[in-house]
């Protein structure tokens, strides 16, 4: 019995990555360039506009990864508000996290404290939905930015990082 393979934006993450990054042009995401095994994409999510980048294995024959990420940002309040709408977004269409972890260790509750311990990478604010065909992780990540951080979402096609980790172990 075939596996169902996980979708991003109704495209199964499967195939190579020539093909998967025509069907998403197709969707009006425009090409922004490459940066090791990762293509970048920038277009609408959600009616915001976002950068996508899509992972394959060394050879680019199987995507099994899009990550979808949103513009950094300086404000806390503007993270977590972002956060807590995709979250109910997700929660919404594949009901409760499997794991939910929202934390931020500021003693005090202002912006300054708040986006410090996200430069710092203390912050632990990350939903994960295990669905058919792999796993969807979103959460609060600190950017290139000082004192920014941003929303990420993650799609990793389980088939297709068993797939990859095999080959790897044949590597080694």
């Amino acid at each position: 019995m075939a596996q169902e393979h996980l979708t991003f934006k109704g495209i199964p993450i499967e195939g190579s990555m020539t093909e998967f990054c025509q069907r998403l042009k197709t969707k009006g995401f425009i090409s922004i360039g490459q940066e090791n095994n990762i293509t970048l994409f920038s277009g609408d999510f959600t009616g915001r506009e976002a950068t996508v980048g899509v992972t394959a294995t060394n050879d680019g024959k199987n995507v099994f990864g899009v990550v979808v990420l949103f513009d950094s940002s300086g404000e806390w309040n503007t993270l977590v508000n972002t956060y807590d709408y995709y979250k109910d977004l997700y929660t919404r269409k594949y009901g409760n996290p499997t794991v939910s972890k929202e934390k931020n260790p500021a003693l005090l509750n202002s912006n300054t404290a708040l986006m410090a311990e996200v430069y710092q990478g203390t912050v632990e604010y990350s939903s994960v939905w295990e669905v058919k065909g792999g796993d969807i992780k979103l959460s609060i990540e600190k950017s290139s930015g000082i004192y920014e951080g941003m929303v990420i979402i993650r799609y990793r096609d389980s088939q297709n990082v068993k797939a990859k980790i095999q080959k790897d172990l044949d590597d080694i």
